[in-house]
């Protein structure tokens, strides 16, 4: 799996938010399946974005699962990889070209369809990790124009055993007019963020 990864293009704020705990993962909505990358500016992308301190192998994998059961990622525990969602792509580097002893992936899905995805973070030893997720909307005809509102949220120095797993929660929608939320499950805590679409 390997894509250009896009840069940042806008963020937004985020606040405490409710739980997702009663949220069901496989919730769909009839929307069109994406065909091409081009289904990034029209329908809309999410991508998850994963860093950890450390140069040579990757000391997490991810897993992200649609709200159809789709996968795509790299479970290392069980060396098994994943790519069954139409318009999606994935990338790690760990190769410290810059001196920056940083370990960086990430997971691009181009025309998500709406609900609830999970991204499940897989440690091979024990490590920090950070996660950044960025969500565009479907564009709409704003007046003459047509338009996309952009999300972004971090979740920075995350701490995760060895031969662990995390699980995040997104809730995307292709409707610029609903918030997108996340959830970070960690044992018996949450953290729950609230992305605001300007």
């Amino acid at each position: 799996m390997v894509i250009i990864p896009t840069p940042a293009r806008s963020h937004a704020n985020f606040v405490h938010g409710p739980s997702l705990a009663g949220t069901r993962i496989r919730d769909i909505l009839d929307e069109p399946v994406p065909d091409d990358t081009g289904d990034c500016l029209s329908l809309g992308e999410l991508d998850s974005v994963f860093r950890t301190a450390n140069d040579g192998p990757p000391n997490v994998g991810v897993v992200l699962t649609d709200p159809r059961g789709r996968r795509i990622g790299f479970d290392p525990l069980i060396k098994h990889a994943w790519q069954a969602l139409p318009v999606a792509q994935g990338d790690i580097n760990c190769d410290d070209l810059d001196r920056t002893n940083t370990c960086r992936g990430i997971v691009q899905v181009c025309g998500p369809i709406s609900g609830t995805y999970k991204l499940e973070v897989i440690a091979v030893k024990t490590t920090a990790y950070s996660v950044s997720v960025l969500a565009k909307s479907k564009e709409v005809l704003d007046g003459n124009s047509v338009q996309s509102h952009f999300s972004k949220t971090d979740l920075n120095s995350l701490t995760i055993q060895k031969r662990s797993r995390q699980i995040v929660l997104l809730h995307y929608s292709r409707d610029p007019q609903e918030n997108i939320t996340a959830q970070l499950q960690q044992g018996h805590e949450s953290l729950s963020r609230r992305f605001v679409l300007d």
